[in-house]
């Protein structure tokens, strides 16, 4: 996809991660779209992009919220004519207790934010898409939800696997709609809260954690360089991109087959 003229909405785009892809996609030439639960915040991401002399709006939006999902896409489309490029970065903060010992209504918000949000703002931004021809997302997910060792937060590595794996069954939507999903699953990035967070723990949290040095570890611009990538090239869906430290990022397979690779029972 040439990105230069399209629309673009990137939820949680008031910090970090967020804000660098939304002001990358602008610096394409993208019309961009900034969502943030953080009006401030979002507020300052668009202004960022003005300065720059592209062009953003901002709105307020809960995406675990159906109601607030709607009104977003309704805002894109009213204010830009609709959207050919969708990001779902939008995520919770996480913080102890962890499930089992939180309780429901601790992790079932990170289910509602982190996978449910995916889900929504993706099915209501396809209407939009599939009116305008085609579209490109990339859903952010993390390194968190792949493979099958212990996590300390079981809701959030469980919402992120599921956005992986709801990336690969959208493939589909190539053929019959002309919109290709695609996931990036980072590791640790040096966004502001992390670059303040690792300071702090011992060399054997940062062991047991798989944190990457801070002079390796992916940037936030890292991750939306990443993103452009992934618009840009129409041979690409259905995939997941691992990305585990500056530079270094792995497409996976989409004939990776488990029962081979494992031990027989």
């Amino acid at each position: 996809m040439d990105i230069p003229g399209k629309v673009a909405l990137v939820t949680g785009a008031g910090y970090g991660i967020g804000r660098a892809i939304a002001r990358r996609l602008a610096d394409e030439g993208a019309l961009v779209t900034v969502n943030d639960i953080d009006e401030a915040q979002g507020a300052e991401t668009a202004r960022m992009i003005g300065d720059a002399g592209a062009i953003a709006a901002l709105v307020r939006a809960d995406v675990s919220i159906d109601e607030d999902v709607r009104r977003m896409i309704y805002f894109v489309r009213e204010t830009f004519g609709g959207i050919d490029i969708l990001v779902n970065n939008a995520a919770n903060e996480i913080q102890p207790p962890f499930y089992p010992q939180a309780g429901a209504d601790s992790w079932r918000h990170t289910l509602e934010v982190c996978l449910y949000g995916t889900m929504m703002t993706t099915q209501q931004a396809i209407i939009s898409m599939s009116e305008r021809g085609g579209g490109a997302i990339v859903n952010l997910s993390s390194m968190a939800g792949v493979g099958f060792t212990p996590h300390d937060s079981p809701e959030y590595a469980a919402a992120k696997a599921g956005i992986m794996r709801l990336s690969a069954t959208l493939s589909p939507l190539k053929e019959r709609l002309n919109i290709r999903v695609n996931c990036i699953a980072p590791n640790w990035v040096a966004t502001e809260k992390v670059l303040a967070f690792v300071p702090q723990l011992t060399a054997q949290q940062r062991a047991d954690w798989w944190i990457p040095e801070m002079d390796v570890m992916a940037t936030p611009d890292d991750i939306a360089d990443a993103v452009v990538q992934l618009v840009r090239d129409d041979s690409l869906f259905g995939r997941t991109m691992l990305y585990g430290q500056r530079g270094k990022k792995w497409l996976v397979p989409i004939d990776l087959d488990l029962i081979d690779l494992s031990d027989e029972a």
